[in-house]
């Protein structure tokens, strides 16, 4: 078997979709009259249009200009609370400075990229860091070098983030679902289809000619299927104490 797997039913929409526009623009980039794909893959670029049309269509819920804006409002008050931290550094009173200096261990901790994370990767972290600043201990930290209130922004931008996010989730995961639905299994249909015939023609007239565009599509399956299992193994993590 050139394709080692073709079960996409568990990966996420965005995902799958990814798999598919990549495979039709691979597939477009070859010789179809030579690889007998002119027909099947007709059928496979309708099935994508017809599936790329329905994502768009659905991620219209205007549920994402304003999740944009308040994921920007987070990313604003962390990289102005990192600024300030930094600036403390250099206060001309040791105490006050030493206490920056210990903040910045913590916030070093969770990477120099917070605000570049995906969505909602970033909020676990900055709740983390949030829930430790906090602390009992570190609390005194910030309140002698006048850190406090950053921190109290920080948690009431990620807060606000977090319930547009889960808003707007539970608002486009029932619109998506009744739209897209039935053309991501056309899709997955003609996929396997695509799938079955590049096997049967490679059968037929050997594997050489067909075996780079395999290559191909294998690297996108495993690299979607690695991901999913990799937020499973997360997910799993978050939830443990």
């Amino acid at each position: 078997m050139l394709i080692k797997s073709i079960n996409l039913s568990q990966a996420r929409m965005m995902d799958f979709y990814q798999v598919m526009s990549l495979t039709a623009g691979y597939v477009a980039k070859e010789n179809l009259a030579v690889l007998h794909l002119l027909e099947v893959n007709t059928e496979f670029k309708a099935a994508f249009l017809s599936f790329e049309k329905a994502v768009k269509q659905a991620q219209k819920t205007g549920h994402t200009d304003i999740l944009i804006t308040a994921d920007d409002n987070r990313d604003n008050v962390h990289n102005g609370f990192i600024g300030t931290l930094r600036n403390m550094l250099r206060f001309p009173d040791a105490e006050v400075a030493q206490s920056a200096a210990s903040i910045l261990n913590i916030t070093d901790k969770y990477g120099p990229g917070v605000a570049r994370l995906p969505q909602r990767e970033e909020s676990a972290v900055i709740t983390n860091m949030v829930a430790e600043l906090q602390s009992a201990e570190n609390a005194v930290l910030l309140e002698k070098t006048g850190l406090t209130l950053w921190v109290q922004k920080l948690k009431e931008a990620n807060v606000a983030f977090d319930e547009l996010y889960a808003n707007r989730t539970e608002k486009e995961a029932e619109f998506i679902a009744g739209l897209t639905r039935t053309e991501r299994a056309n899709m997955q249909l003609a996929f396997e289809k695509l799938i079955r015939a590049i096997e049967a023609y490679a059968f037929i007239n050997g594997e050489a000619a067909y075996k780079p565009l395999a290559d191909k599509i294998n690297t996108e399956i495993s690299n979607v299927k690695q991901a999913t299992k990799a937020r499973a193994t997360m997910s799993e993590g978050m939830k443990k104490p």
